[in-house]
């Protein structure tokens, strides 16, 4: 027996033709299923719903009634489901929207941790551990990382490397601590959430628990060309957290200014950041010596901190 067919989904019909009601009423029973109300005409549907205690599925048509008034019903009745049927409707297609409805909703409430910032980068985008660095050393934060990422730089921030399974629980035990995920790269955050493999639940977990997320980009076309899916896809992400983008390497010759301009182009209204190309960035952030009068001095630890003032 099919999911659909389970005590849990009641059906009821709205279709005003008898030949068109049959052809569903026959598709139904053939799965095992039972309509326990046949509505004849829009004011008798009302009349049941308004009766009716529980969760219904109501399949109908769209000449049963006018159009403002089933979008009244299905505004009016929100704890019902409303499933259109086509006159010529794929039988395939209408069981499996059925058994989809069959299931109970997945409700999860994200919550965002206040203190929690991600840093994703674009594919073969070197600096974003650099970057994680910088700013945990700056902000005195520690860091999460995957235990299976690559060698990442020295710190001398807290590094706690965990498994995609850990993270969420991680997460949850974050108290006033301020922590940075080093979370690795991608392009699409739409597909990542509906992903299931495991690189994908790091990054997902990373997405859904942040207040913020830092974007790195590399200062080249390849960047630029990742940075514009990017852009694309994240107005698509629903609840989105606050996004910081850091052009990353970024010189000053003519392809240079190209970059920059493309790249101002691209972020629009969004805060940003532009890291100049230096080699000593690499070095241990809060170390001794030169390495940290670099932190105090350089344009790097400059627009780092720039950075850093933004997260709060």
């Amino acid at each position: 027996m099919l999911e659909l067919a389970e005590p849990r989904l009641k059906i009821v019909t709205a279709i005003s033709s008898s030949e068109h009601e049959e052809k569903v009423a026959g598709l139904l029973h053939s799965q095992g299923c039972n309509i326990i109300y046949r509505a004849l005409n829009y004011q008798l549907l009302s009349t049941f719903l308004a009766q009716y205690q529980g969760e219904l599925c109501v399949l109908y048509t769209d000449e049963f009634a006018a159009k403002a008034d089933l979008d009244q019903l299905v505004n009016r009745f929100e704890n019902h489901r409303f499933t259109q049927v086509a006159e010529r409707f794929d039988q395939h297609q209408l069981v499996d929207q059925l058994l989809a409805l069959s299931r109970p909703p997945l409700i999860h409430k994200v919550i965002r941790v206040k203190n929690l910032i991600s840093i994703f980068g674009t594919p073969g985008s070197p600096g974003v551990s650099t970057i994680t660095n910088h700013l945990a050393a700056l902000k005195s934060a520690q860091i999460f990382t995957c235990a299976h990422s690559n060698l990442r730089p020295q710190t001398s921030s807290n590094v706690d490397k965990l498994l995609p399974s850990e993270l969420g629980q991680k997460i949850a035990q974050i108290k006033d601590d301020l922590t940075f995920i080093d979370a690795g790269e991608t392009i699409s955050l739409t597909k990542t959430i509906s992903d299931r493999r495991v690189s994908a639940h790091w990054l997902n977990q990373a997405l859904t628990g942040s207040a913020k997320v830092i974007y790195v980009v590399p200062a080249n076309e390849n960047g630029m060309s990742y940075l514009a899916d990017f852009v694309d896809d994240y107005k698509k992400v629903v609840n989105s957290p606050e996004i910081i983008f850091v052009l990353n390497k970024q010189r000053f010759d003519r392809s240079g200014q190209m970059v920059q301009r493309r790249f101002v182009e691209l972020v629009g209204q969004s805060s940003s950041a532009q890291l100049p190309f230096d080699h000593r960035a690499a070095q241990l952030p809060n170390g001794a010596g030169s390495a940290k009068a670099f932190w105090r001095s350089s344009t790097f630890s400059r627009q780092i901190e720039k950075i850093g003032n933004q997260l709060h």
